[in-house]
């Protein structure tokens, strides 16, 4: 602690001019027993105190007698810089303090220099008792009567005894002597003596305490070494583990090469040199991509690991008799950098056999593994947004980029297709994610209840009127979500009109209008153009609204998802169910050929019912098939109708649904005709009947 933490900061001091009674005044006013009396020049020329002042008094005392009758130049100037310790007891009663330009900065009496100093040593003791009681060691201390005077809680164990119970006690009469009172006796200090305590085994080192030359006690530090020893035993284990390791390694059938993050090869075994047919010893030290360069291996799995973040697998024929099997596996730091690369090489040329079906499986599985490893980047997005193809990730890159802005935005799209996701994506990247976001369906309530829910209601009570709050006053400064807007009557989106326009609302049965501030998305199964078209949407509206669309493409037109998607939720289910299944290479092939009418939520579906209903671990394509295909397959097939209208066009509607069908699901006229049992010429006339009406309704 220093002087000028202690002292009383002055910001005035006394002149010539100044008398008693101006230095008295002062002195109450800045609570301070004295002043310093400086020149005009601002020069230090004394003290002028409370005491110097009444001890005048007694002989005559006047208030307008000149402060410097009472100058008293035994005086000491201090530093504030100065510390506590080396001026606590100076002989003086009150000092001036100086600043490092040797100016006068204040005051500080030897009372205050006094306290600050005994705080500190308490505050010193207090922090030696607590580094002395939390030492990890055992320390005891003794006089030169052999009693004992200090004992931390770390020797209470070996001394079997406790604090209140050994302090004050001679050391003999508490555990048996360790040759600490020898060290009493001759002041020769001793390091790493060895006693025991029970089955404890410990390391003393026992000094004496000296002061002014003389021996006054001795202390000793006490190691516990049953946990050193514990240790050593551990680390024996480890290095026979790591001998063990390396001959596990160097004893494999299977290549192993292990490279640091840039690709350089730390180490490999003697199966290296036999796949490779090169000296596995020369190859320590070199870059992996030599091997690439020279052609035997014919890509870089280096580089695919570190692209993908995760293990991959490859195929590769360095020579006509080997195939191999090459995965490469990340190893990761605490900080989640990677730091090494295992290389596994196995030789497949044994398995003749199966050697074409595992090529491709390790192909797909390859593939597989790059889009899990891109879609367990997503995690906080909702099943239908994990996406590795071009186009729904420009959907969400537009999403993303529309979200830091507030103008409507209008999702269209299939059902299925993940609309809702994409508006709780645009609001949780928006400055508006801490506020709430509401959702509510348009197609799902009555037009009155729709109103009451949107704009509040007016209630009438008996203690007076009551008022139920709407969608758009509780999601104030957050965002309103309508699905399926194309629902909503003519009259209420006039009222949604003057919400996006005016930014106020009306609530039901009342006058006042009330200010909202919200983000306003929708989202629709058809073209808002198209219900206008057909006056079932406000144009006003419309042009409001629609001021960004975005249309959400259907799980048929970004099959890049499929097998992902297909992957997520087999995990999910299994996790879910604590199940293990797997679906075959066909069924894969199977749900890539599926049209998906009811996208993402029709696969989730799809896939649960086939985790829960399999017998087996293995899911087969003709499982899928039966689940997929069940309508096809069914011997009862059924159309169902909603009203009557004339035999001929309910017979060509039903032609034209099913030729449409069949091409979503086919692709090719050849394909739907064979599905349809007719000719292709009769799908080629139905398609272009169909595109005569679709080309009419445009119009």
């Amino acid at each position: 602690m220093r002087v000028g933490q202690v002292m009383s900061r002055l910001s005035i001091g006394l002149y010539s001019y100044h008398t008693i009674g101006d230095a008295l005044t002062l002195m109450k006013e800045k609570q301070v027993t004295g002043l310093p009396l400086l020149s005009e020049q601002g020069h230090l020329l004394g003290m002028v105190t409370k005491e110097q002042i009444f001890e005048k008094s007694i002989e005559q005392f006047a208030i307008e007698d000149k402060v410097a009758d009472y100058l008293t130049t035994r005086f000491l100037p201090l530093k504030e810089e100065a510390l506590v310790d080396d001026v606590w007891d100076l002989p003086f009663d009150i000092y001036p303090v100086l600043n490092n330009q040797e100016e006068i900065s204040g005051v500080v009496t030897k009372l205050s220099l006094g306290q600050a100093y005994i705080q500190q040593v308490q505050l010193r003791s207090q922090e030696l008792e607590a580094v002395f009681n939390s030492a990890h060691n055992g320390i005891l201390a003794i006089n030169r009567q052999g009693i004992i005077t200090s004992l931390n809680p770390a020797a209470e164990r070996p001394t079997r005894s406790t604090k209140e119970n050994a302090v004050g006690r001679l050391l003999t009469d508490v555990i048996i002597p360790t040759g600490l009172l020898e060290v009493v006796r001759t002041g020769i200090p001793e390091f790493g003596a060895k006693f025991q305590v029970g089955r404890r085994l410990y390391i003393s080192n026992r000094t004496p305490i000296i002061r002014d030359g003389e021996v006054v006690g001795a202390v000793g530090v006490f190691q516990d070494v049953s946990e050193m020893e514990k240790v050593l035993q551990e680390l024996q284990s480890v290095k026979q583990l790591n001998e063990e390791l390396r001959t596990t390694v160097d004893s494999s059938y299977d290549g192993i090469i292990i490279c640091d993050s840039l690709g350089e090869i730390l180490r490999c075994n003697p199966a290296v040199g036999r796949i490779l047919e090169v000296p596995w010893e020369e190859l320590v030290g070199k870059p992996f991509k030599e091997l690439v360069d020279k052609g035997i291996f014919q890509k870089n799995i280096i580089y695919l690991v570190k692209k993908q973040e995760g293990l991959v697998s490859i195929l590769e024929r360095p020579y006509d008799r080997h195939s191999l099997v090459i995965t490469g596996n990340p190893v990761y730091s605490d900080e989640g950098e990677i730091v090494k690369i295992v290389i596994n090489l196995r030789d497949t040329s044994e398995l003749v056999f199966l050697r074409e079906a595992l090529e491709e499986s390790k192909q797909l599985s390859e593939k597989y593994q790059s889009q899990i490893v891109q879609m367990r980047n997503h995690q906080e997005m909702g099943a239908e947004l994990r996406s590795c193809s071009v186009i729904m990730n420009n959907v969400m890159d537009l999403a993303s980029r529309v979200s830091q802005v507030d103008s409507p935005v209008v999702l269209v799209g299939e059902q299925g297709v993940g609309k809702e996701e994409i508006a709780k994506l645009i609001h949780l990247k928006s400055k508006r994610s801490q506020a709430p976001f509401y959702k509510l369906n348009c197609g799902s309530l009555p037009s009155q209840f729709l109103e009451i829910e949107l704009f509040g209601q007016e209630i009438s009570a008996e203690n007076g009127n009551m008022r139920k709050a709407g969608v758009f006053e509780l999601a104030e400064k957050g965002s309103v979500y309508l699905e399926d807007i194309g629902k909503m009557s003519l009259s209420l989106q006039a009222r949604l009109l003057r919400i996006l326009k005016d930014k106020t609302l009306q609530v039901s049965g009342e006058k006042e209008t009330i200010v909202v501030d919200i983000r306003m998305i929708a989202s629709t199964l058809t073209p808002l153009k198209e219900l206008v078209e057909k006056g079932l949407f406000s144009k006003d509206l419309y042009f409001s609204l629609n001021v960004v669309p975005i249309k959400i493409p259907t799980l048929r037109e970004r099959k890049e998802d499929l097998i992902p998607l297909v992957l997520f939720h087999l995990e999910q289910n299994n996790k879910r169910h604590g199940l293990e299944k797997v679906f075959s290479p066909e069924a894969i092939h199977l749900f890539l050929n599926y049209p998906w009418l009811g996208n993402v939520r029709e696969m989730a579906n799809v896939i649960e019912r086939l985790v829960v209903t399999s017998n087996n671990k293995l899911i087969s394509s003709t499982e899928v098939e039966l689940v997929l295909y069940e309508r096809e397959q069914s011997s009862v097939r059924s159309v169902t109708v909603s009203g009557i209208i004339p035999l001929k066009e309910a017979i060509d509607d039903l032609e034209l649904q099913l030729v449409g069908l069949a091409m979503k699901q086919h692709g090719t006229t050849v394909k739907a005709a064979e599905a349809l049992g007719v000719n292709q010429s009769t799908v080629v006339r139905k398609l272009q009947k169909l595109k005569g009406i679709q080309e009419n309704i445009t119009k």
